[in-house]
């Protein structure tokens, strides 16, 4: 199973379980921020990103187990909606266990046993160049095979 799969299904599971207004290729994408959408528009400033931040710890014993390091960036055009849109992902997600991420990319589900916030949601960007806002959070996902 690549790691592209496993961070696009954590990405589909963010759009359609977190309860946070993101859509997969619109506002939320998988690995970093497109110069171009597919529709060929650029990014909003309003976006998320899920991103791969070091490679997933196994266990010997366990073969199909892996803790998952994630990081979601997420940017605004101003400090109060970026803090927003971070606590709410920061909320649905931290502390949470005995999710099933979606089958995707002929990987099959999953299942998430815990996912763990590290830290809470970040300022990275306060603001950048163009004067948008950036937060940052990392996570630990402990995914298993689904059974």
């Amino acid at each position: 199973m690549t790691d592209d799969a496993r961070i696009y299904s954590i990405a589909r599971f963010l759009c359609y379980q977190s309860g946070c207004a993101w859509v997969l290729g619109r506002n939320l994408f998988v690995a970093y921020l497109p110069d171009k959408r597919a529709d060929g528009t650029p990014p909003p400033v309003r976006c998320c990103v899920v991103l791969e931040r070091t490679p997933g710890g196994t266990v010997p014993d366990l073969p199909d187990w892996e803790e998952k390091a994630i990081q979601i960036w997420n940017r605004a055009e101003d400090y109060y909606t970026a803090s927003v849109d971070a606590w709410c992902l920061y909320t649905a997600l931290h502390g949470t266990a005995g999710w099933t991420l979606p089958a995707t990319l002929g990987m099959p589900a999953q299942h998430c046993m815990v996912i763990a916030g590290v830290g809470s949601p970040a300022p990275i960007q306060n603001p950048d160049e163009k004067g948008y806002f950036e937060f940052s959070t990392n996570y630990i996902w402990s995914i298993e095979n689904a059974p």
